[in-house]
């Protein structure tokens, strides 16, 4: 297990039609990976999360090893 990563990010909700604040986990793998564990939201059953910068900046912030 490696170093765990705790980071925030803020963009506009659609869903809830207001500015949040994600808190995000990241593990970084002894391989330099980034990868992400925890988001503080739920993508899987959002309506628009297709559209969801905050859901997409989040997924950015993942790197392979």
């Amino acid at each position: 297990m490696g170093e765990i990563l705790e980071e925030f990010i803020s963009g506009f909700c659609r869903t809830s039609n207001e500015t949040r604040t994600i808190c995000c986990e990241y593990e970084q793998g002894d391989d330099g990976s980034v990868t992400l564990t925890e988001f503080d939201c739920n993508p899987e059953k959002c309506p628009n999360s297709a559209a969801c910068t905050i859901w997409e900046e989040a997924k950015s912030r993942e790197r392979k090893g």
